[in-house]
């Protein structure tokens, strides 16, 4: 295993385009230094990039918020910019891990790691957030939901890195939000189901809705079949046993150590009738 420390941005580009061996980006290691203290990950290549000044904090650009790849949970936590933009995305992090953990781990991190619990991707998905995934010849743009292709897996090419993520910055606006993290307690807990909810209604119908599930598939994803059914519709309108259908189509829960799939699937349609009735 070797371990590579990059001086720059443009460095770490020019490295990728040369390396094509197996590599992983080391930033706050949350999730990285575990794997490979348990021989998860060995014969590879560590590259450590949290030192770059390129890939963190958060600003505002026009009508954006860019927060760089390496910015920890805790910069979000505190950032003034975010309360005032974002104070749902903000608010609904405070359940990640601990103090310690919320001061190590980085956005980026939990994206590119793509597990199934991961804590940020839900309420990204429901905030329409893009990845900005750059080499050394090009930066491109892809929507969140568009990221991952399997279990820790993704679109992202060998010769790339996260660099930034991208929300618009009146992402939340008029929109009634909801976020639930149901686990064994209620802190320093991996997620058995989650769902983030946004969405808009016009007089009593429900004229916009997003929602995102953790825990119950083989990455987090947005429930559109459930979208598009409920989306035009007033609460009276809507057939819970038509939802629970729809939703058995896009969710695909296991059975393992933490909980069962017959639970997960009935909390999640639990959740989605808590937030279309509050």
């Amino acid at each position: 295993m070797k371990f590579i420390r990059p001086k720059d941005v443009e460095n770490l580009l020019e490295n990728l385009e040369e390396d094509k061996s197996k590599k992983y980006f080391l930033a706050g290691g949350t999730d990285l230094n575990v794997q490979i203290k348990n021989g998860i990950i060995r014969d590879a290549n560590i590259i450590y990039i949290n030192h770059l000044s390129e890939l963190s904090g958060i600003s505002e650009e026009n009508n954006i918020i860019l927060i760089g790849a390496t910015t920890s949970i805790m910069d979000i936590l505190d950032s003034d910019l975010i309360k005032r933009h974002l104070p749902y995305f903000q608010r609904s992090l405070e359940s990640f891990a601990s103090p310690l953990l919320q001061n190590t781990a980085t956005i980026g991190g939990n994206i590119a790691n793509g597990s199934p619990t991961a804590d940020v991707i839900p309420l990204l998905l429901v905030l329409d957030a893009k990845v900005e995934l750059s080499s050394k010849s090009q930066s491109r743009l892809i929507y969140i939901k568009d990221f991952f292709n399997g279990y820790k897996q993704n679109v992202m090419k060998s010769n790339e890195i996260i660099t930034h993520i991208i929300i618009d910055k009146n992402a939340e606006k008029d929109f009634l939000t909801f976020y639930e993290k149901v686990g064994s307690r209620r802190t320093l807990t991996i997620s058995k189901v989650t769902l983030a909810g946004m969405k808009k209604v016009s007089g009593q119908r429900i004229s916009q809705i997003r929602l995102a599930v953790g825990s119950l598939n083989e990455f987090p994803r947005r429930l559109f079949k459930v979208e598009d059914y409920i989306t035009d519709k007033t609460l009276t309108e809507i057939d819970f046993s038509r939802v629970e259908n729809l939703l058995g189509k896009e969710i695909t829960p296991i059975t393992d150590l933490r909980s069962d799939k017959e639970y997960r699937y009935h909390v999640c349609v639990n959740l989605i009738r808590s937030f279309l009735n509050q």
